[in-house]
């Protein structure tokens, strides 16, 4: 990965990790930290990431980004290893290889010790239904 594509995503990042973040789906602020950083770049524990990986989930960053600050609804909570994940998930358009299609990109946040939210993922997934993907 080019040191300049992940420089300009540090740079987006560091600057979301600068202002409020409120979700209307949780009703509290969420916290972006370094935690989420490391787990998109894998630079943190087991969780090694492809080139692959890395690039498509810094790219949907300002997803990630629209999606807590505009989503009202949780879609999923769980609890796995006494920590709780919460799910947000929209339908956005995407560009990718020059084509545009709709993907619903997913937003993990995980509650802290204090029981505030904190960004930790965002992935996306492509449309099932083929004739519905491109646009």
């Amino acid at each position: 990965m080019s040191q300049t594509f992940k420089k300009k995503w540090w740079n987006f990042y560091s600057q979301w990790r600068k202002e409020r973040c409120y979700s209307p789906a949780l009703k509290e602020n969420v916290i972006i930290s370094l935690l989420g950083w490391y787990h998109l770049t894998g630079q943190s524990g087991a969780k090694k990431r492809s080139w692959n990986d890395v690039y498509r989930r810094l790219q949907l960053l300002k997803f990630a980004r629209e999606i807590i600050l505009e989503s009202t609804t949780i879609q999923n909570i769980e609890k796995r290893n006494n920590k709780l994940y919460f799910v947000i998930e929209a339908m956005k358009l995407v560009t990718e290889k020059n084509k545009k299609e709709w993907r619903k990109i997913r937003v993990i946040l995980v509650e802290n010790k204090k029981g505030q939210k904190t960004f930790l993922s965002v992935m996306d997934k492509k449309s099932p239904n083929k004739r519905d993907k491109k646009v």
